[in-house]
């Protein structure tokens, strides 16, 4: 027996709930009430061992932290696209026999843009503290007082460290720019996200009344197409990174 699908059962809310009020009715109401809540204890492990949900969920591996969302923006975006999921492998997870072996996969891909949407999400929130931090006019009149300065200065080395001053300033503003677009590129991509994921637990859904033959078909092309979006998630990812680093903004 899966050990950790007996832990799983074992430690639900409402069988935990079943063992305590067993133990307590058996210590201060009658002793026989104590036998009779341990077998529905157990009874309850019993059936929910073959719970294809628990069954699913004992066999991933442990997850992996996830960043904690205080962005109410992101955060909403995020619990769109975890309830998506979830429901995707909820249905993959009671399609049963053969088609929950094609179904299982794509939830597995699912939970992994899971994952990247977090990183995404969190990414997006980084930039907005830093963009609300930054005080694009005080930026706009260091240029305008720089520019008088060197208006008025005929020293050469003074100048040099004024046009340094001015390049500095002039390449945050243009940084800043940068993170507007893709603060908005974020917030497109969990929404591509989230759109994709809907159309996957529709597919789930359909597959589960399709023959073998189409199933093994059709869920072949959802995997590429997840495959794919997971791809152009790394890339951005990897963009993104760059831009903040450049930024300053982490």
């Amino acid at each position: 027996m899966n050990t950790t699908l007996l832990l799983l059962v074992a430690r639900q809310p409402l069988a935990i709930t079943v063992l305590i009020v067993a133990i307590i009715a058996g210590l201060t109401i009658a002793l026989w009430l104590l036998p009779l809540g341990l077998l529905a204890y157990a009874l309850m492990i019993f059936f929910s061992l073959r719970d294809p949900v628990l069954i699913d969920a004992a066999r991933r591996p442990p997850p992996t932290p996830r960043p904690r969302l205080t962005s109410p923006t992101f955060r909403a975006q995020i619990e769109a696209i975890e309830r998506t999921q979830q429901e995707i492998a909820r249905s993959a997870a009671q399609a049963g026999g053969p088609l929950a072996r094609l179904l299982l996969p794509i939830a597995d891909q699912g939970r992994e843009l899971v994952e990247e949407a977090y990183l995404l999400a969190d990414k997006g929130q980084i930039i907005e503290r830093y963009l609300a931090s930054v005080d694009r006019r005080k930026l706009e009149q260091d240029i305008a007082t720089i520019d008088r300065q060197m208006r008025a200065t005929q020293d050469p080395y003074t100048l040099t460290q004024l046009e340094e001053t001015r390049r500095a300033r002039l390449e945050k503003i243009q940084n800043v720019r940068d993170l507007d677009t893709y603060i908005g590129r974020i917030s497109a991509q969990l929404q591509n996200i989230s759109a994709s994921l809907d159309n996957v637990l529709a597919e789930t859904v359909r597959l589960r009344t399709a023959d073998a033959a189409s199933a093994s078909s059709a869920t072949g092309q959802v995997a590429r197409r997840l495959a794919d979006l997971k791809s152009d998630m790394d890339a951005f990812q990897a963009v993104l990174d760059t831009a903040l680093a450049r930024s300053g903004a982490v």
